[in-house]
């Protein structure tokens, strides 16, 4: 979609020398998500339960990948000030939104368990519950890491980027945040 708004504008910009800011606006809105960060985080998450009534210990340990993107709704995108004749543009970016979160079940691995022989092994709910934590993990991680300021960011590089090669040579991006 995105190489297809560029051909467009590229195509706009070598046939007329003036700017059409109706089909430049309207390409951009077209997008709608506009994925701009994207990551792959991998927790490891361990597991003990040895309660003082029970005799014999419970461990288990596992991976959990999972793949994030982030970016904006482009079709949000309020474009506040058009002067095609000036080439000039202001717009205002809606907040970066986490666009795809997934954690594929094959992404899940199991590294070691390990149950005593008094023991009974851990429930499907048990291994749900570490999954859970493993999550709640990994979206701790993503606000540590930024993310939504990084997509933010690149957004604004893309857009402009964009507008620029449609001919406009004044931009000013400004987000909601």
């Amino acid at each position: 979609m995105v190489f297809v708004v560029l051909v467009q504008l590229g195509c706009n910009n070598q046939n007329e020398n003036s700017l059409n800011a109706n089909k430049v606006t309207a390409s951009i809105k077209s997008m709608s998500k506009l994925g701009t960060t994207e990551y792959t985080l991998t927790k490891v998450i361990a597991g003990k339960d040895n309660q003082w009534y029970t005799i014999g210990d419970r461990k288990i340990l596992f991976s959990c990948k999972a793949h994030v993107v982030a970016g904006i709704d482009a079709s949000l995108i309020q474009f506040t000030d058009v002067d095609a004749s000036a080439k000039k543009i202001k717009l205002t970016i809606p907040e970066v939104e986490m666009i795809t979160f997934d954690i594929p079940p094959d992404e899940i691995k199991l590294l070691d368990k390990k149950v005593d022989f008094f023991r009974e092994n851990f429930t499907s709910e048990e291994m749900n519950e570490y999954q859970k934590l493993a999550e709640e993990k990994i979206q701790e991680q993503l606000k540590e890491i930024n993310i939504k300021s990084e997509s933010e960011k690149n957004a604004k590089l893309f857009l402009e980027k964009i507008l620029r090669s449609a001919g406009f040579e004044s931009i000013e991006i400004t987000s909601t945040r």
